[in-house]
């Protein structure tokens, strides 16, 4: 039985060292694009929840305009009420952002970004 010489000894943990070296790299590749993906379908979904509920507002908006000039005759006090009830509705979003948008929206994108992280610490605990 021969020993392997030292410098083969060597060469083998070089080309092991490169290849989880790459590996590492590939993991880290398919993480952020994964990452990315899923906080890319989010933002999408968000826009795309926020464009449909802004059309639904929009419409029940000119709907209750148009009905309330219907019962009073007077269609421009009907759009004046939707103008102050949005001018307060603005002033309570201004004042409440950080609580409404911000804060929300910095929970969901850390769960999504942090979620597999914390899994994988988890799993090297074990």
């Amino acid at each position: 039985m021969s020993k392997p010489s030292f410098s083969k000894s060597v060469d083998e943990i070089i080309t092991i060292s490169r290849s989880y070296i790459n590996t590492r790299i590939e993991l880290w590749k398919l993480t952020l694009l994964e990452k990315a993906s899923l906080a890319g379908s989010f933002f999408i979904s968000s826009i795309i929840l926020v464009l449909i509920g802004a059309f639904c507002l929009l419409f029940i908006s000119l709907a209750f305009a148009f009905w309330y000039g219907q019962r009073t005759g007077d269609t421009a006090v009907g759009f004046l009420i939707l103008t102050g009830f949005y001018l307060l509705l603005g002033i309570i979003f201004v004042l409440g952002r950080k609580k409404m948008v911000i804060g929300p929206i910095i929970r969901s994108m850390s769960e999504i970004l942090y979620k597999e992280d914390e899994n994988e610490e988890e799993e090297e605990e074990d």
